[in-house]
């Protein structure tokens, strides 16, 4: 080393031991010094590296290695190539001289960190060749160093290391039998990271290496180091995670190994935990394999039951005022708890339902044991989602199971019984509160009087509220003057928790009551606004504060503003004075109060406005409170522990930590700015610029869904509320629309959950219906770039329909499987309906002008236009849900595109008139509803493309023995309107339309779909008006007992505008008074009394 190096690495010495003092004075004033020696990157990093390597104090060579590690990327290209050079040999020398196994790990880190930068660019030629040579030493730590920097690299040169799989292949062989533990560990995790990174088709290569994987956790249980077994069970599942497929073929003999970790009684919680956590996300990952394996579930159930029963009677449970039993320490219940809820959802009721039900009796009659009975009880309410099919069944006996414990001698199993009957109320909603209300609210009204043991009384009073989240006003109101009575006393009780829960269930009532709760307004609100005021400024009734917000405020929105608004601005006075003291961080009235603004601006409507000015700046702070984000260092030794309330990622070596409850206050505050905008419309004008500030933006905010979807539901309604000026107001709707229509695009370019893009997709549309054609038409670029991404959001619904196709066929799903892919593809369906909504909605507004995008490709991407996509959406081999959806675009294109839209008709009426017989009912109204828009729109082209052909096909529908069934009725009705347009726009096309206008006078009115109605019957109305002989029968007007029938009949109804509803009446006083009085009579004969009156009272 030479003297500038020496004096060098003498002065970094000097700042990492200045570094560790106490005094901080003396570590800023080392902190400034290193930055300084950062600006030479040289002699900083050989300096770094020198220390790292060589210093005879430990304490220094772990500190350089750290400041090595971390400043080794940023500073590498100031540093000269004989530096690089230098660096790289010491730290490949010092993982071999190294003798501090801690000291050795960090030298490690340090050059997986300097690979993955210079490895991919060529920069460090030699490492893999060194590391694999290390891996053969006849020294243990090398080899095991050589195995944890191929862990730490994979991430980052994955597609370097594709040619060495099979050297990896026998590398890991080797290794993984090694003689040396530390050594079987270290090759466990670099196989893991191998795995977790390459190519899924390239895993199959090591899928021989799966017996080994299991030695590390064997081994290291056998040698009692339950910290290495838990470090390689968490390898191995998060291979579980990234590459399920690998474990097909030895699920069997992975899931005896988990097994027997998991039902070890003589190891540690964590260690337990860990194995059925594997066994879980197998079933998570592999449900048919594992319903296919015969004894998966027979194994699995039964060990997560008996963790369930692994419980202690704490004195504490029963004086805790909290009920979420959120303990710090994850326990074996919890963990037997959670399990089977996972199962249940991932292995569905066929397979999980049989097995439970031959457990749970069994500890449900076991007198001697409280715990059996309380697992037992609780193990009904965590298979219930999973298992809702097949417990449908048999449901009145499973309510009864429950029922019948309601009486336990022990409290606890009291309150599993509560709780099991509370969840049931949420899984089996609304059967369960219709069809056995008469058994559960009695029983839960009867054991509030357990002021004993007032966890029991309070979970009482949550199951209640349960019960009312799908209660309605009758099924709730003969209970209500008990119900509330019992609530009365409980919110007197001395136990905090009773009195929150007591609250929360009012509300809840109220809810499901609605206005039937008037009666007790006068009783609860003045009680409530007691408890509001004196429990201000009280740290310890928070909560119950909320609540009781909470309570007022759904009281408020079940009994309406005529009955609230006495009471409503001395509440809001209280809630805008607790906002203004300001509230901490973790303050719960914080959320209750942003709900409570929400139910009472629903409640006062445009009275709430005056309210905006208090609420909206708070409202608007929290909306945009940025996400606490802490980015950490992986890699770093002794970690603290992970903060509650802190989600963490890992990338690369960094920790990505995101403070979720923070977010959802974010969410809430953004859903309730939604709302203020949709209840006061015009009124929030004030504050629309401001909110599409905050909401443009967010929709891309990734970090939350439910901010995402708000965020796209207020845009409608943010132009609405501008719109709603008139048009004066047009060019703040054409800058509000520039400002939040390209941001909406991109977002749903980018959105990766298909339930908020069905949200933003729907947007789209309603925005282009809110801003209006005048608007609209001035969107220039925009009409092309909404055609481009509609056609992505449907190549993309495309390849995940293909995607679970592939996966079905590889993976051999079982009909559970395949029940769940179904729940997928519905959700892209109504993602393909709502697409089809908002091409509807642009046409509209655009129409022709948006029909050179609809007919052009992207071709940057490779995607089809969208009319090549819908024209192959009418193949009669397409799913029945495509043709429909494809039949009402063309229906828009030919309707609202012009000329250029007509001309479609010759192209797409053949496929309207082969479907209008289709199997499926809603491609029958689809298609029967073209051939009405060609009728009325397409003058010579109708009959050019064969529209005389649709006769047969219409009579079929109407004329069909089931044709007013339910299922059958909109389509019918679209059948008979398409008719009465041929009667009207297409006569020469109709050979016989005396036989024709007798059908159509046969079946009308037109009841099921109103909005096809009101054409149509305005259509026989105008008809009618003109004299159309073949409508009135001739000059004999045989149809004229016929038409008063249908006239009757549409008199005050809402299937007639407000303008053909005056027109009709006119039609019957001018028939009235141009036709002789008898002729009249005689056809008004046959008509029912009641149609007589009807008409009478129009003629008067």
């Amino acid at each position: 080393m030479g003297d500038a190096s020496a004096q060098a690495a003498a002065a970094m010495e000097q700042i990492l031991r200045q570094l560790q003092a106490a005094n901080n004075v003396q570590r800023n004033e080392a902190e400034a010094a290193f930055n300084a020696a950062k600006q030479q990157p040289g002699p900083c990093l050989d300096a770094l590296s020198t220390l790292a390597t060589s210093s005879s104090d430990e304490v220094v060579r772990a500190a350089a290695a750290v400041l090595l590690r971390r400043t080794a990327t940023e500073l590498w290209e100031g540093a000269s190539d004989g530096v690089r050079i230098a660096i790289k040999q010491r730290l490949l020398a010092g993982i071999k001289l190294e003798p501090r196994p801690n000291n050795r790990k960090k030298l490690c880190d340090t050059i997986s960190v300097l690979g993955a930068g210079v490895v991919a660019q060529g920069g460090w030629p030699e490492l893999l060749p060194v590391l694999f040579e290390l891996s053969k030493s006849g020294v243990a730590h090398e080899r095991e160093s050589s195995l944890y920097i191929f862990s730490q690299l994979t991430d980052y040169i994955s597609a370097e290391l594709e040619p060495y799989l099979p050297t990896l292949h026998g590398m890991f062989r080797n290794a993984l039998t090694d003689s040396d533990q530390t050594v079987r560990v270290a090759a466990l995790r670099a196989t893991c990271a191998v795995l977790n990174t390459v190519d899924s088709s390239k895993c199959g290569t090591f899928e021989d290496l799966v017996p080994l994987m299991l030695h590390p956790v064997a081994e290291s249980l056998n040698g009692n180091d339950e910290d290495s077994a838990r470090q390689s069970i968490e390898m191995l599942i998060e291979v579980m995670e990234t590459e399920p497929r690998f474990w097909r073929n030895h699920l069997p003999q992975v899931t005896s190994a988990m097994l027997t970790v998991a039902s070890s009684t003589t190891l540690e919680e964590a260690t337990r935990q860990l194995g059925l956590e594997f066994l879980v996300s197998a079933a998570e990952k592999l449900p048919t394999a594992c319903r296919k394996m015969g004894n998966f579930v027979q194994s699995v159930i039964p060990v997560a039951m008996a963790m369930m029963l692994e419980l202690e009677d704490d004195p504490e449970w029963y004086t805790k005022d909290d009920d979420d039993d959120d303990a710090i320490d994850y326990t074996n219940f919890d963990a037997g708890q959670e399990s089977l809820d996972r199962l249940a959802i991932a292995l569905g009721g066929k397979a999980v339902l049989p097995v439970a039900f031959g457990i749970i009796p069994q500890f449900l009659g076991n007198e001697a044991s409280w715990v059996h009975r309380h697992a037992g009880l609780l193990a009904i309410s965590q298979i219930g989602e999973g298992c809702e099919r097949q417990i449908e069944g048999q449901l009145g006996s499973v309510i009864n199971m429950a029922l019948q414990r309601f009486g336990d001698s022990h409290p606890r199993a009291r309150w599993a019984a509560i709780n099991c009957i509370g969840q049931m109320c949420t899984d089996f909603g609304p059967r369960i509160q219709r069809e056995f209300h008469a058994q559960i609210l009695p029983a839960l009204i009867l054991v509030m009087d357990d002021s004993a043991n007032p966890r029991v009384q309070s979970h009482a009073a949550a199951a209640v509220i349960n019960f009312c989240d799908e209660a309605t006003p009758e099924i709730i109101t003969p209970y209500m003057d008990t119900l509330l009575k019992k609530l009365l006393l409980l919110l007197q009780s001395s136990r905090r928790i009773t009195q929150e829960q007591a609250v929360t269930a009012v509300a809840a009532v109220a809810d499901a009551a609605s206005a039937g709760f008037a009666p007790y307004y006068d009783t609860f609100i003045p009680l409530l606004k007691k408890v509001l005021s004196i429990s201000a400024g009280r740290q310890e009734l928070r909560r119950l504060r909320g609540k009781v917000m909470e309570c007022i405020s759904l009281i408020g929105l079940s009994v309406g503003r005529d009955k609230f608004g006495q009471d409503a601005a001395q509440v809001m006075d209280v809630l805008v004075r607790t906002q203004g003291r300001g509230l901490d961080a973790d303050d719960p009235q914080s959320f209750y109060l942003m709900q409570a603004y929400a139910r009472i601006c629903r409640c006062l409507k445009e009275q709430f406005i005056p309210y905006l000015p208090y609420v909206m700046p708070g409202l608007l702070e929290a909306a945009a409170q940025k996400p606490e984000i802490e980015v950490l260092d992986a890699l770093e030794d002794d970690q603290a522990e992970e903060e509650e309330g802190l989600e963490t990622i890992k990338i690369g070596d960094k920790r990505i930590g995101i403070k979720t409850s923070a977010l959802e206050d974010k969410a809430t505050a953004v859903g309730m700015i939604a709302c203020f905008v949709s209840e006061l419309g015009p009124g929030f004008m004030p504050y629309v610029e401001q909110t599409a500030q905050l909401m443009v933006p967010l929709l891309k905010f990734f970090y939350h869904d439910e901010c995402r979807s708000s965020a796209a539901s207020c845009c409608p309604d943010l132009v609405k509320c501008v719109a709603a000026h008139g048009e004066s107001a047009n060019a703040q709707v054409q800058q509000l629309l520039a400002f939040m229509f390209p941001t909406l695009l991109d977002a749903i370019s980018g959105e990766p959950d298909v339930e908020v893009l069905v949200v933003m997709v729907e947007a789209v549309g309603d925005v282009i219906d809110a801003a209006g054609f005048g608007v609209v038409a001035q969107m220039g670029e925009l009409l092309p770039r909404t055609s481009a991404v509609m056609a992505e959001v449907l190549q993309d619904r495309l390849e995940r329909k293909e995607e679970r196709a592939v996966q079905a066929q590889e993976d051999g799903w079982d009909e559970e499987e395949k029940e769940e892919a179904e729940m997928e593809g519905a959700k892209d369906d109504e993602l393909l309906d709502r697409v089809g909504d908002t091409i509807e909605s642009v046409l509209r507004a655009a129409g022709a002008l948006f029909l050179p995008a609809f007919e052009s490709s992207d071709e940057k991407k490779g995607i089809a236009p969208l009319v090549q996509t819908f024209a192959m959406m009418l193949s009669p081999d397409r799913p029945s849900n495509e043709r429909r959806v494809a039949l009402c675009v063309f229906c828009d294109v030919i309707e609202n595109g012009g000329p250029a839209g007509l001309a479609y008709t010759e192209r797409v009426l053949p496929a309207m008139l082969m479907y209008a017989t289709d199997d499926d009912p809603d491609v029958r109204q689809a298609a029967a509803y073209g051939i009405g828009v060609c009728a009325q729109f397409s003058g010579d082209a109708f009959v050019r493309a064969g529209g005389e052909g649709g006769l047969a096909p219409l009579a079929a529908v109407i004329s069909h023995p089931t044709a007013r069934a339910e299922e059958n009725e909109l389509s019918s009705d679209n059948a008979i309107a398409a008719l009465v347009k041929m009667l009207e726009f297409q006569p020469n096309s109709i050979s016989d339309p005396t036989a024709v206008s007798q059908a159509v006078l046969g079946y009308m009115p037109i009841k099921g779909d109103v909005t096809e109605a009101k054409v149509a019957h305005a259509g026989l109305i105008r008809m009618v008006e003109r004299g159309d002989q073949t409508i009135l029968g001739g000059s004999t007007l045989n149809n004229l007992t016929n038409l008063l029938r249908i006239f009757a009949e549409l008199l005050g109804t809402e299937l007639l505008t407000p303008e053909y509803a005056s027109r009709l009446v006119a039609v019957l006083k001018s028939l009235n008074s141009q036709l002789p009085a008898d002729r009249m009579q005689a056809a008004s004969q046959v008509l029912t009394e009641a149609h007589r009156g009807k008409i009478h009272s129009a003629l008067s």
